[in-house]
Protein backbone atom coordinates (compact mmCIF):
# COMPACT_ATOMS: atom_id res chain seq x y z
CA UNK A 1 0.00 0.00 0.00
CA UNK A 2 2.66 2.35 0.76
CA UNK A 3 4.21 1.84 -2.88
CA UNK A 4 0.69 2.98 -4.20
CA UNK A 5 0.85 5.88 -1.90
CA UNK A 6 3.99 7.33 -3.82
CA UNK A 7 2.01 7.05 -7.14
CA UNK A 8 -0.47 9.98 -8.58
CA UNK A 9 -3.83 9.40 -9.62
CA UNK A 10 -2.90 9.27 -13.58
CA UNK A 11 -0.14 6.98 -13.02
CA UNK A 12 -2.17 4.67 -11.14
CA UNK A 13 -4.84 5.09 -13.71
CA UNK A 14 -2.10 4.85 -16.49
CA UNK A 15 -0.90 1.25 -14.69
CA UNK A 16 -4.79 0.19 -13.98
CA UNK A 17 -5.79 0.57 -17.91
CA UNK A 18 -2.38 -1.42 -18.50
CA UNK A 19 -3.29 -4.51 -16.39
CA UNK A 20 -6.69 -4.63 -17.84
CA UNK A 21 -4.72 -4.56 -21.35
CA UNK A 22 -3.15 -7.21 -20.71
CA UNK A 23 -5.52 -9.33 -19.11
CA UNK A 24 -8.22 -9.05 -21.93
CA UNK A 25 -5.29 -9.48 -24.31
CA UNK A 26 -4.53 -13.33 -22.69
CA UNK A 27 -8.12 -13.82 -22.44
CA UNK A 28 -8.60 -13.31 -26.63
CA UNK A 29 -5.97 -14.83 -27.30
CA UNK A 30 -7.24 -18.14 -25.20
CA UNK A 31 -10.84 -17.14 -26.52
CA UNK A 32 -9.22 -17.25 -30.18
CA UNK A 33 -7.30 -20.41 -29.65
CA UNK A 34 -10.50 -22.47 -28.18
CA UNK A 35 -12.43 -21.17 -31.21
CA UNK A 36 -9.88 -22.16 -33.63
CA UNK A 37 -9.32 -25.49 -32.42
CA UNK A 38 -13.25 -25.92 -32.25
CA UNK A 39 -13.41 -24.68 -36.24
CA UNK A 40 -11.03 -27.38 -36.77
CA UNK A 41 -12.89 -29.79 -35.05
CA UNK A 42 -16.04 -29.18 -36.83
CA UNK A 43 -14.35 -28.86 -40.41
CA UNK A 44 -12.85 -32.21 -39.72
CA UNK A 45 -15.85 -34.01 -38.48
CA UNK A 46 -17.50 -32.59 -41.56
CA UNK A 47 -15.12 -33.86 -44.11
CA UNK A 48 -15.64 -37.40 -42.84
CA UNK A 49 -18.85 -37.09 -43.37
CA UNK A 50 -20.34 -39.21 -46.11
CA UNK A 51 -20.96 -37.98 -49.30
CA UNK A 52 -23.81 -40.44 -50.72
CA UNK A 53 -23.09 -39.67 -54.34
CA UNK A 54 -19.95 -40.83 -54.71
CA UNK A 55 -21.38 -44.35 -53.46
CA UNK A 56 -23.59 -44.30 -56.91
CA UNK A 57 -21.71 -47.04 -59.07
CA UNK A 58 -19.70 -45.59 -62.37
CA UNK A 59 -20.77 -41.66 -61.22
CA UNK A 60 -17.93 -39.21 -61.14
CA UNK A 61 -16.40 -38.67 -57.32
CA UNK A 62 -17.16 -35.49 -55.91
CA UNK A 63 -14.91 -33.03 -53.76
CA UNK A 64 -14.50 -33.60 -50.04
CA UNK A 65 -15.78 -30.20 -48.49
CA UNK A 66 -15.72 -28.67 -45.43
CA UNK A 67 -19.95 -28.23 -44.98
CA UNK A 68 -22.07 -30.46 -43.20
CA UNK A 69 -24.36 -30.26 -45.93
CA UNK A 70 -24.32 -29.36 -49.72
CA UNK A 71 -25.97 -30.08 -52.89
CA UNK A 72 -25.25 -29.38 -56.69
CA UNK A 73 -28.27 -29.18 -58.45
CA UNK A 74 -28.57 -28.51 -62.40
CA UNK A 75 -31.02 -25.85 -62.31
CA UNK A 76 -32.68 -26.67 -65.45
CA UNK A 77 -33.00 -30.37 -65.63
CA UNK A 78 -33.20 -30.63 -61.45
CA UNK A 79 -30.58 -33.66 -61.58
CA UNK A 80 -28.76 -33.61 -58.65
CA UNK A 81 -25.33 -33.87 -59.42
CA UNK A 82 -23.27 -34.01 -55.99
CA UNK A 83 -25.28 -34.90 -52.44
CA UNK A 84 -24.12 -34.64 -49.19
CA UNK A 85 -26.86 -34.51 -46.40
CA UNK A 86 -29.25 -33.06 -48.40
CA UNK A 87 -31.86 -33.82 -46.72
CA UNK A 88 -30.87 -32.88 -43.30
CA UNK A 89 -32.63 -30.04 -41.14
CA UNK A 90 -30.40 -26.85 -40.94
CA UNK A 91 -31.04 -23.42 -39.76
CA UNK A 92 -30.35 -21.31 -43.01
CA UNK A 93 -29.67 -18.25 -41.49
CA UNK A 94 -29.60 -15.08 -44.13
CA UNK A 95 -30.18 -17.66 -47.21
CA UNK A 96 -33.99 -17.20 -45.93
CA UNK A 97 -34.03 -13.96 -47.82
CA UNK A 98 -33.77 -15.33 -51.15
CA UNK A 99 -37.06 -17.06 -50.52
CA UNK A 100 -38.78 -13.49 -49.18
CA UNK A 101 -37.68 -11.45 -52.21
CA UNK A 102 -38.94 -13.93 -54.67
CA UNK A 103 -42.17 -13.93 -52.86
CA UNK A 104 -42.11 -9.91 -53.09
CA UNK A 105 -40.90 -9.75 -56.55
CA UNK A 106 -43.60 -12.16 -57.72
CA UNK A 107 -46.11 -10.55 -55.93
CA UNK A 108 -45.36 -6.52 -55.70
CA UNK A 109 -44.68 -4.10 -58.17
CA UNK A 110 -41.25 -2.33 -57.93
CA UNK A 111 -42.68 0.86 -57.16
CA UNK A 112 -44.42 0.12 -54.62
CA UNK A 113 -44.11 2.04 -51.15
CA UNK A 114 -42.88 0.15 -47.72
CA UNK A 115 -43.66 1.90 -44.96
CA UNK A 116 -41.57 0.79 -41.71
CA UNK A 117 -43.34 0.29 -38.63
CA UNK A 118 -42.02 0.54 -35.16
CA UNK A 119 -41.60 -3.53 -34.93
CA UNK A 120 -40.07 -3.70 -38.38
CA UNK A 121 -37.04 -1.43 -36.92
CA UNK A 122 -37.03 -2.90 -33.20
CA UNK A 123 -37.76 -6.17 -34.05
CA UNK A 124 -34.21 -7.22 -34.89
CA UNK A 125 -31.13 -9.00 -33.33
CA UNK A 126 -28.87 -6.39 -31.70
CA UNK A 127 -26.33 -6.71 -33.18
CA UNK A 128 -27.47 -8.12 -36.47
CA UNK A 129 -27.42 -6.53 -40.09
CA UNK A 130 -29.29 -3.44 -40.71
CA UNK A 131 -29.16 -0.12 -42.41
CA UNK A 132 -30.19 2.24 -40.16
CA UNK A 133 -33.91 2.50 -40.91
CA UNK A 134 -36.59 4.92 -38.98
CA UNK A 135 -39.95 3.64 -38.15
CA UNK A 136 -42.53 5.97 -39.87
CA UNK A 137 -39.51 6.19 -42.71
CA UNK A 138 -40.57 4.49 -46.42
CA UNK A 139 -38.61 2.84 -49.18
CA UNK A 140 -39.82 1.75 -52.78
CA UNK A 141 -39.75 -2.12 -53.00
CA UNK A 142 -36.74 -1.93 -55.34
CA UNK A 143 -34.59 -0.56 -52.88
CA UNK A 144 -36.06 -2.86 -50.40
CA UNK A 145 -35.35 -5.80 -52.24
CA UNK A 146 -31.56 -4.47 -53.22
CA UNK A 147 -31.28 -3.57 -49.31
CA UNK A 148 -31.99 -7.36 -48.51
CA UNK A 149 -29.95 -9.00 -51.00
CA UNK A 150 -26.79 -6.97 -51.07
CA UNK A 151 -26.31 -5.77 -47.14
CA UNK A 152 -28.86 -8.50 -45.59
CA UNK A 153 -30.78 -5.45 -43.92
CA UNK A 154 -33.20 -7.36 -41.74
CA UNK A 155 -35.24 -5.05 -40.44
CA UNK A 156 -36.33 -3.96 -44.16
CA UNK A 157 -37.08 -7.99 -44.44
CA UNK A 158 -39.27 -7.71 -41.88
CA UNK A 159 -41.25 -4.10 -43.19
CA UNK A 160 -41.37 -6.25 -46.54
CA UNK A 161 -43.22 -9.01 -44.53
CA UNK A 162 -45.62 -6.29 -43.58
CA UNK A 163 -46.33 -4.91 -46.74
CA UNK A 164 -46.80 -8.12 -48.28
CA UNK A 165 -48.66 -9.93 -45.16
CA UNK A 166 -50.81 -6.89 -44.62
CA UNK A 167 -50.64 -7.29 -40.73
CA UNK A 168 -47.49 -8.48 -39.10
CA UNK A 169 -44.15 -10.26 -40.05
CA UNK A 170 -45.23 -13.54 -38.05
CA UNK A 171 -47.77 -13.99 -40.61
CA UNK A 172 -46.05 -13.79 -43.54
CA UNK A 173 -44.28 -17.03 -42.39
CA UNK A 174 -47.32 -18.82 -43.71
CA UNK A 175 -47.01 -17.12 -46.90
CA UNK A 176 -43.52 -18.15 -47.03
CA UNK A 177 -44.09 -21.72 -46.06
CA UNK A 178 -46.94 -22.21 -48.92
CA UNK A 179 -44.87 -20.71 -51.45
CA UNK A 180 -41.89 -23.11 -50.20
CA UNK A 181 -44.38 -26.20 -50.95
CA UNK A 182 -45.08 -24.64 -54.50
CA UNK A 183 -41.48 -25.39 -55.20
CA UNK A 184 -40.95 -28.49 -54.28
CA UNK A 185 -39.47 -28.15 -50.51
CA UNK A 186 -40.31 -31.08 -48.19
CA UNK A 187 -37.83 -30.70 -45.24
CA UNK A 188 -38.21 -26.46 -43.93
CA UNK A 189 -40.55 -24.63 -41.87
CA UNK A 190 -40.24 -20.76 -42.26
CA UNK A 191 -41.20 -18.23 -39.34
CA UNK A 192 -39.40 -15.07 -39.92
CA UNK A 193 -38.67 -13.53 -43.03
CA UNK A 194 -34.56 -12.97 -42.29
CA UNK A 195 -33.15 -16.16 -40.79
CA UNK A 196 -32.71 -14.90 -37.78
CA UNK A 197 -32.27 -17.63 -35.19
CA UNK A 198 -35.49 -19.50 -34.19
CA UNK A 199 -35.94 -23.03 -33.35
CA UNK A 200 -38.76 -23.10 -35.37
CA UNK A 201 -37.03 -21.81 -38.56
CA UNK A 202 -34.99 -24.76 -40.36
CA UNK A 203 -34.30 -25.85 -44.25
CA UNK A 204 -32.37 -28.23 -46.20
CA UNK A 205 -30.14 -27.99 -48.50
CA UNK A 206 -32.11 -29.42 -51.21
CA UNK A 207 -34.76 -27.39 -50.43
CA UNK A 208 -32.87 -24.23 -50.87
CA UNK A 209 -31.83 -25.29 -54.19
CA UNK A 210 -35.10 -26.04 -54.94
CA UNK A 211 -35.65 -22.61 -54.13
CA UNK A 212 -32.99 -21.41 -56.16
CA UNK A 213 -33.95 -22.22 -59.41
CA UNK A 214 -37.04 -19.88 -59.25
CA UNK A 215 -35.23 -16.93 -57.40
CA UNK A 216 -32.18 -17.47 -59.80
CA UNK A 217 -34.71 -17.82 -62.73
CA UNK A 218 -35.25 -13.78 -61.80
CA UNK A 219 -32.91 -12.21 -63.19
CA UNK A 220 -33.65 -8.19 -61.48
CA UNK A 221 -33.06 -10.89 -58.06
CA UNK A 222 -29.57 -11.65 -59.58
CA UNK A 223 -28.36 -8.69 -60.93
CA UNK A 224 -29.32 -7.17 -57.34
CA UNK A 225 -26.93 -10.35 -55.38
CA UNK A 226 -24.17 -9.21 -58.12
CA UNK A 227 -24.24 -4.98 -57.16
CA UNK A 228 -21.00 -3.92 -55.71
CA UNK A 229 -22.45 -1.26 -53.76
CA UNK A 230 -25.79 -0.10 -51.67
CA UNK A 231 -27.05 3.63 -53.03
CA UNK A 232 -29.75 4.71 -51.55
CA UNK A 233 -30.87 8.32 -51.99
CA UNK A 234 -32.23 11.16 -49.75
CA UNK A 235 -36.14 12.02 -50.55
CA UNK A 236 -39.17 12.82 -49.00
CA UNK A 237 -39.53 9.52 -47.49
CA UNK A 238 -36.28 8.70 -45.92
CA UNK A 239 -33.53 11.52 -45.29
CA UNK A 240 -30.23 9.79 -45.04
CA UNK A 241 -27.92 8.69 -47.99
CA UNK A 242 -27.39 5.33 -47.51
CA UNK A 243 -24.29 3.49 -48.87
CA UNK A 244 -23.13 0.26 -48.07
CA UNK A 245 -21.11 -2.39 -49.75
CA UNK A 246 -21.33 -6.11 -50.50
CA UNK A 247 -19.57 -8.29 -48.64
CA UNK A 248 -20.28 -11.34 -50.88
CA UNK A 249 -16.77 -12.52 -52.17
CA UNK A 250 -17.64 -14.55 -54.78
CA UNK A 251 -19.46 -10.94 -56.84
CA UNK A 252 -16.70 -10.01 -59.60
CA UNK A 253 -13.94 -7.97 -57.55
CA UNK A 254 -13.93 -10.25 -54.51
CA UNK A 255 -11.10 -12.34 -53.44
CA UNK A 256 -13.18 -15.69 -54.30
CA UNK A 257 -14.66 -14.04 -57.49
CA UNK A 258 -15.83 -16.78 -59.65
CA UNK A 259 -15.90 -16.00 -63.64
CA UNK A 260 -19.56 -17.85 -64.07
CA UNK A 261 -21.71 -16.51 -61.18
CA UNK A 262 -25.08 -15.17 -61.78
CA UNK A 263 -25.82 -14.89 -58.51
CA UNK A 264 -25.80 -15.45 -54.77
CA UNK A 265 -26.84 -15.07 -50.93
CA UNK A 266 -24.92 -15.66 -47.60
CA UNK A 267 -25.74 -16.39 -44.07
CA UNK A 268 -24.68 -16.71 -41.40
CA UNK A 269 -25.40 -17.27 -37.54
CA UNK A 270 -23.49 -18.80 -33.90
CA UNK A 271 -25.97 -21.80 -34.59
CA UNK A 272 -26.05 -21.90 -38.28
CA UNK A 273 -22.39 -21.31 -39.06
CA UNK A 274 -21.53 -20.12 -42.60
CA UNK A 275 -24.24 -20.89 -45.47
CA UNK A 276 -24.11 -19.76 -49.04
CA UNK A 277 -26.59 -20.29 -51.98
CA UNK A 278 -25.51 -20.03 -55.37
CA UNK A 279 -25.84 -20.11 -59.43
CA UNK A 280 -23.05 -20.00 -61.97
CA UNK A 281 -23.43 -20.88 -65.81
CA UNK A 282 -21.12 -22.21 -68.45
CA UNK A 283 -21.55 -23.57 -72.02
CA UNK A 284 -25.24 -23.55 -71.06
CA UNK A 285 -25.55 -25.63 -68.12
CA UNK A 286 -26.76 -23.35 -64.98
CA UNK A 287 -25.55 -24.93 -62.01
CA UNK A 288 -26.75 -24.45 -58.26
CA UNK A 289 -24.91 -25.02 -55.09
CA UNK A 290 -26.07 -25.07 -51.62
CA UNK A 291 -23.63 -25.07 -48.39
CA UNK A 292 -24.43 -25.31 -45.12
CA UNK A 293 -23.30 -25.23 -41.95
CA UNK A 294 -19.94 -24.38 -42.94
CA UNK A 295 -16.74 -22.35 -41.85
CA UNK A 296 -15.67 -19.11 -43.32
CA UNK A 297 -14.19 -18.78 -45.41
CA UNK A 298 -14.11 -22.68 -46.45
CA UNK A 299 -17.48 -22.31 -48.17
CA UNK A 300 -16.49 -19.85 -50.78
CA UNK A 301 -13.74 -22.74 -51.46
CA UNK A 302 -15.90 -25.64 -51.34
CA UNK A 303 -18.30 -23.67 -53.68
CA UNK A 304 -16.07 -23.20 -56.09
CA UNK A 305 -14.78 -26.88 -55.85
CA UNK A 306 -18.57 -28.06 -56.32
CA UNK A 307 -19.07 -25.95 -59.20
CA UNK A 308 -15.72 -26.71 -61.03
CA UNK A 309 -16.63 -30.30 -60.58
CA UNK A 310 -19.91 -30.16 -61.44
CA UNK A 311 -18.76 -28.44 -64.93
CA UNK A 312 -15.73 -31.17 -65.39
CA UNK A 313 -17.36 -34.08 -65.03
CA UNK A 314 -21.61 -33.21 -66.47
CA UNK A 315 -23.06 -32.48 -69.61
CA UNK A 316 -25.79 -32.05 -71.60
CA UNK A 317 -27.61 -34.21 -73.62
CA UNK A 318 -30.86 -32.69 -75.88
CA UNK A 319 -33.36 -34.93 -76.01
CA UNK A 320 -35.38 -34.30 -79.14
CA UNK A 321 -31.97 -35.13 -80.78
CA UNK A 322 -30.52 -37.58 -79.22
CA UNK A 323 -33.71 -40.14 -78.25
CA UNK A 324 -34.37 -42.68 -81.16
CA UNK A 325 -36.89 -44.46 -79.02
CA UNK A 326 -39.69 -42.31 -78.73
CA UNK A 327 -38.30 -39.86 -81.98
CA UNK A 328 -41.89 -39.85 -84.40
CA UNK A 329 -40.17 -40.97 -86.97
CA UNK A 330 -39.52 -44.48 -85.27
CA UNK A 331 -43.53 -43.82 -84.06
CA UNK A 332 -45.00 -46.21 -86.71
CA UNK A 333 -48.79 -46.00 -86.70
CA UNK A 334 -48.92 -43.36 -84.02
CA UNK A 335 -49.02 -40.41 -86.78
CA UNK A 336 -51.82 -38.53 -87.44
CA UNK A 337 -52.75 -37.10 -90.64
CA UNK A 338 -54.54 -33.50 -91.26
CA UNK A 339 -56.15 -35.23 -94.55
CA UNK A 340 -56.37 -39.16 -96.67
CA UNK A 341 -54.07 -38.01 -99.43
CA UNK A 342 -50.81 -38.18 -98.17
CA UNK A 343 -50.55 -35.02 -96.25
CA UNK A 344 -49.57 -35.78 -92.82
CA UNK A 345 -47.83 -34.53 -90.14
CA UNK A 346 -47.12 -35.89 -86.16
CA UNK A 347 -49.60 -34.39 -83.60
CA UNK A 348 -47.19 -34.95 -81.25
CA UNK A 349 -43.25 -33.47 -80.58
CA UNK A 350 -40.54 -34.36 -77.96
CA UNK A 351 -40.02 -30.38 -76.47
CA UNK A 352 -37.22 -29.19 -78.30
CA UNK A 353 -36.17 -27.30 -75.09
CA UNK A 354 -35.88 -30.59 -72.57
CA UNK A 355 -32.71 -31.84 -71.94
CA UNK A 356 -31.19 -34.48 -69.09
CA UNK A 357 -27.90 -34.33 -67.63
CA UNK A 358 -25.03 -36.99 -68.11
CA UNK A 359 -22.02 -37.88 -66.28
CA UNK A 360 -19.30 -38.06 -68.61
CA UNK A 361 -18.62 -41.51 -67.23
CA UNK A 362 -21.75 -42.36 -69.25
CA UNK A 363 -23.48 -41.94 -73.15
CA UNK A 364 -26.83 -41.51 -73.74
CA UNK A 365 -27.91 -44.66 -74.33
CA UNK A 366 -26.59 -46.15 -70.48
CA UNK A 367 -29.99 -43.68 -69.37
CA UNK A 368 -33.15 -45.99 -68.22
CA UNK A 369 -36.21 -43.78 -69.56
CA UNK A 370 -39.98 -44.11 -68.42
CA UNK A 371 -42.66 -43.01 -69.99
CA UNK A 372 -45.69 -41.91 -68.29
CA UNK A 373 -48.85 -40.30 -69.57
CA UNK A 374 -50.09 -37.01 -67.89
CA UNK A 375 -52.63 -34.64 -69.41
CA UNK A 376 -52.76 -32.14 -66.11
CA UNK A 377 -50.30 -29.54 -68.06
CA UNK A 378 -51.90 -27.93 -71.02
CA UNK A 379 -50.57 -29.33 -74.50
CA UNK A 380 -48.75 -31.94 -72.87
CA UNK A 381 -49.57 -36.01 -73.57
CA UNK A 382 -46.81 -37.57 -71.52
CA UNK A 383 -43.46 -37.27 -69.53
CA UNK A 384 -40.48 -39.50 -70.16
CA UNK A 385 -38.16 -39.59 -66.90
CA UNK A 386 -34.32 -40.40 -67.92
CA UNK A 387 -32.76 -42.62 -64.70
CA UNK A 388 -28.85 -44.09 -64.15
CA UNK A 389 -28.66 -46.42 -61.39
CA UNK A 390 -32.09 -45.06 -60.03
CA UNK A 391 -30.70 -41.31 -59.93
CA UNK A 392 -33.07 -39.10 -61.69
CA UNK A 393 -31.23 -37.35 -64.46
CA UNK A 394 -33.92 -35.14 -66.14
CA UNK A 395 -37.21 -35.62 -68.03
CA UNK A 396 -38.57 -34.94 -71.34
CA UNK A 397 -42.28 -33.85 -72.58
CA UNK A 398 -44.00 -34.78 -75.47
CA UNK A 399 -46.18 -32.10 -76.26
CA UNK A 400 -49.36 -31.74 -78.78
CA UNK A 401 -48.02 -30.11 -82.08
CA UNK A 402 -49.81 -26.34 -82.16
CA UNK A 403 -52.62 -27.36 -84.11
CA UNK A 404 -53.63 -30.79 -82.42
CA UNK A 405 -53.98 -29.83 -79.16
CA UNK A 406 -56.39 -31.11 -77.50
CA UNK A 407 -57.17 -33.75 -80.61
CA UNK A 408 -55.80 -36.93 -79.01
CA UNK A 409 -58.09 -40.06 -78.15
CA UNK A 410 -57.39 -40.89 -74.51
CA UNK A 411 -57.78 -44.55 -73.32
CA UNK A 412 -57.25 -46.42 -70.19
CA UNK A 413 -54.43 -45.43 -67.99
CA UNK A 414 -51.88 -47.15 -68.62
CA UNK A 415 -47.79 -46.76 -68.56
CA UNK A 416 -45.10 -47.95 -70.21
CA UNK A 417 -41.54 -48.20 -70.36
CA UNK A 418 -38.77 -48.39 -73.33
CA UNK A 419 -37.45 -52.10 -71.83
CA UNK A 420 -40.39 -53.22 -70.89
CA UNK A 421 -40.67 -52.88 -67.47
CA UNK A 422 -43.24 -51.85 -65.39
CA UNK A 423 -42.57 -47.76 -65.16
CA UNK A 424 -41.75 -46.50 -62.00
CA UNK A 425 -42.12 -42.69 -61.24
CA UNK A 426 -39.16 -40.04 -60.77
CA UNK A 427 -41.01 -38.81 -57.72
CA UNK A 428 -42.39 -40.48 -55.11
CA UNK A 429 -44.36 -38.40 -52.05
CA UNK A 430 -42.02 -37.01 -49.73
CA UNK A 431 -42.27 -37.82 -46.16
CA UNK A 432 -44.06 -35.43 -43.83
CA UNK A 433 -41.93 -33.19 -42.12
CA UNK A 434 -41.24 -33.11 -38.79
CA UNK A 435 -39.85 -30.64 -36.04
CA UNK A 436 -37.06 -32.25 -34.97
CA UNK A 437 -34.11 -29.38 -35.40
CA UNK A 438 -30.37 -29.39 -35.67
CA UNK A 439 -28.16 -29.24 -32.95
CA UNK A 440 -24.96 -27.83 -32.44
CA UNK A 441 -22.00 -28.32 -30.20
CA UNK A 442 -21.22 -32.07 -29.37
CA UNK A 443 -25.07 -33.29 -30.66
CA UNK A 444 -23.81 -32.40 -34.02
CA UNK A 445 -22.42 -35.81 -33.64
CA UNK A 446 -25.85 -37.20 -34.18
CA UNK A 447 -27.45 -35.62 -36.93
CA UNK A 448 -31.01 -34.17 -36.68
CA UNK A 449 -32.03 -35.91 -39.96
CA UNK A 450 -29.88 -39.13 -41.33
CA UNK A 451 -32.13 -38.72 -44.92
CA UNK A 452 -29.64 -36.54 -47.14
CA UNK A 453 -29.07 -39.17 -49.78
CA UNK A 454 -29.07 -38.25 -53.56
CA UNK A 455 -32.32 -38.53 -54.88
CA UNK A 456 -33.10 -41.29 -56.69
CA UNK A 457 -36.35 -42.85 -58.63
CA UNK A 458 -37.63 -44.79 -55.45
CA UNK A 459 -36.45 -41.89 -53.15
CA UNK A 460 -38.02 -38.95 -51.70
CA UNK A 461 -36.58 -36.02 -54.31
CA UNK A 462 -39.10 -33.85 -54.14
CA UNK A 463 -40.11 -31.99 -57.06
CA UNK A 464 -43.17 -30.66 -56.48
CA UNK A 465 -44.90 -32.80 -58.75
CA UNK A 466 -47.05 -35.76 -57.98
CA UNK A 467 -46.29 -39.36 -58.99
CA UNK A 468 -48.09 -39.71 -62.15
CA UNK A 469 -46.69 -43.25 -63.86
CA UNK A 470 -49.80 -44.63 -63.08
CA UNK A 471 -52.19 -41.95 -63.17
CA UNK A 472 -52.64 -40.49 -66.71
CA UNK A 473 -54.60 -41.54 -69.54
CA UNK A 474 -52.85 -43.41 -72.34
CA UNK A 475 -52.83 -41.54 -75.64
CA UNK A 476 -53.38 -42.80 -79.25
CA UNK A 477 -51.73 -41.55 -81.70
CA UNK A 478 -53.26 -41.90 -85.65
CA UNK A 479 -52.23 -41.93 -89.23
CA UNK A 480 -54.92 -41.59 -91.08
CA UNK A 481 -53.68 -42.84 -94.67
CA UNK A 482 -51.73 -46.13 -92.53
CA UNK A 483 -55.12 -47.18 -90.35
CA UNK A 484 -57.12 -46.91 -93.95
CA UNK A 485 -54.53 -49.35 -95.35
CA UNK A 486 -54.76 -51.51 -92.51
CA UNK A 487 -58.17 -51.55 -91.91
CA UNK A 488 -58.48 -52.16 -96.58
CA UNK A 489 -56.05 -54.91 -95.53
CA UNK A 490 -58.00 -56.22 -92.56
CA UNK A 491 -61.06 -56.58 -94.78
CA UNK A 492 -60.00 -58.06 -97.50
CA UNK A 493 -58.05 -60.46 -95.16
CA UNK A 494 -61.71 -61.31 -93.78
CA UNK A 495 -63.65 -61.80 -96.93
CA UNK A 496 -61.17 -63.86 -97.99
CA UNK A 497 -61.67 -66.00 -94.82
CA UNK A 498 -65.48 -65.69 -95.63
CA UNK A 499 -64.96 -66.68 -98.83
CA UNK A 500 -62.97 -69.88 -98.24
CA UNK A 501 -65.27 -70.65 -95.08
CA UNK A 502 -68.33 -70.21 -97.80
CA UNK A 503 -66.86 -72.43 -100.39
CA UNK A 504 -66.03 -75.39 -98.10
CA UNK A 505 -69.73 -74.93 -96.62
CA UNK A 506 -70.98 -75.02 -100.54
CA UNK A 507 -68.62 -77.69 -101.70
CA UNK A 508 -69.45 -79.73 -98.52
CA UNK A 509 -73.11 -78.78 -99.43
CA UNK A 510 -73.03 -80.23 -102.93
CA UNK A 511 -70.78 -83.15 -102.16
CA UNK A 512 -73.87 -84.16 -99.87
CA UNK A 513 -76.72 -82.64 -102.54
CA UNK A 514 -75.27 -85.33 -105.22
CA UNK A 515 -74.91 -88.26 -103.17
CA UNK A 516 -78.61 -88.02 -102.02
CA UNK A 517 -80.00 -87.16 -105.74
CA UNK A 518 -77.75 -90.23 -106.59
CA UNK A 519 -79.40 -92.45 -103.88
CA UNK A 520 -82.95 -90.52 -104.73
CA UNK A 521 -82.34 -91.51 -108.72
CA UNK A 522 -80.88 -95.20 -107.79
CA UNK A 523 -84.24 -95.33 -105.75
CA UNK A 524 -86.39 -93.78 -108.39
CA UNK A 525 -84.89 -95.85 -110.45
CA UNK A 526 -85.47 -99.59 -109.21
CA UNK A 527 -89.30 -98.07 -108.14
CA UNK A 528 -89.94 -97.30 -111.51
CA UNK A 529 -88.10 -100.67 -112.40
CA UNK A 530 -90.63 -102.82 -109.92
CA UNK A 531 -93.47 -100.22 -111.36
CA UNK A 532 -92.66 -101.46 -114.70
CA UNK A 533 -91.69 -104.68 -114.07
CA UNK A 534 -95.35 -105.09 -111.94
CA UNK A 535 -97.19 -102.76 -114.84
CA UNK A 536 -95.96 -105.26 -117.42
CA UNK A 537 -96.83 -108.54 -115.52
CA UNK A 538 -100.33 -106.53 -114.61
CA UNK A 539 -100.52 -105.72 -118.60
CA UNK A 540 -99.98 -109.47 -119.67
CA UNK A 541 -102.27 -110.90 -117.12
CA UNK A 542 -104.81 -108.45 -118.30
CA UNK A 543 -104.35 -108.99 -122.39
CA UNK A 544 -104.36 -112.84 -121.09
CA UNK A 545 -107.71 -112.25 -119.50
CA UNK A 546 -108.72 -110.11 -122.25
CA UNK A 547 -107.89 -112.70 -124.65
CA UNK A 548 -109.64 -115.47 -122.70
CA UNK A 549 -112.74 -113.52 -122.13
CA UNK A 550 -112.91 -112.66 -126.08
CA UNK A 551 -112.67 -116.94 -126.51
CA UNK A 552 -115.25 -117.68 -124.23
CA UNK A 553 -117.82 -115.22 -125.70
CA UNK A 554 -117.24 -115.98 -129.26
CA UNK A 555 -119.59 -119.06 -130.52
CA UNK A 556 -117.44 -121.77 -132.44
CA UNK A 557 -118.06 -121.97 -135.82
CA UNK A 558 -119.15 -125.20 -137.74
CA UNK A 559 -116.39 -126.74 -139.30
CA UNK A 560 -117.87 -127.53 -142.83
CA UNK A 561 -115.59 -130.04 -143.81
CA UNK A 562 -115.51 -131.89 -140.29
CA UNK A 563 -118.15 -134.13 -141.43
CA UNK A 564 -117.50 -134.67 -145.12
CA UNK A 565 -115.87 -138.04 -146.14
CA UNK A 566 -113.59 -138.21 -148.84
Amino acid sequence: MRFFKHLSYRTLFTKAVMGISVICLFASDGLTVSATTIKEENIAYNQSLAVQSNAVANWPTGPVISAESAILMDADTGAILYAKNIHQKEYPASTTKILTTLIASERCSMDEIVDFSYDAVHDIDPGSNHIAIEPGEQLTMEECLNAILIRSANEVSFAVAEHISGTTWQDFGDIMNERAKELGCVDSHFVNPNGLPNEEHYTSAYDLAMIGRAFFANEALCKMTMTHMLHILPSERQPDDIMEVNKMELIPGGKYAYPYLVGCKTGYTDVARSTLVSCAEKDGMKLICVVMKDENPNYYEDTIALFDYGFSNFQRANISQTETKYNIDNAGAFYSGNDIFGNSKPILQLNQNDSITLPNTITFQDAVSAISYDNTAPGQAAVITYTYNDVVLGTASIDFTASEKGSSVFGDETTGTTDGAEATAATQEPDSTGATQPTEGAAADEPADEGGGIPTATQPAASGEEDTASGGPAVIFINVIKVFFWILGIAVVIFLILLLRAFIKNYQFAHRSTRLTWRFGRRRKRSRSRYRSVNQDLQSRRREAIRQAKKRRKPKKPNRFRDLDF
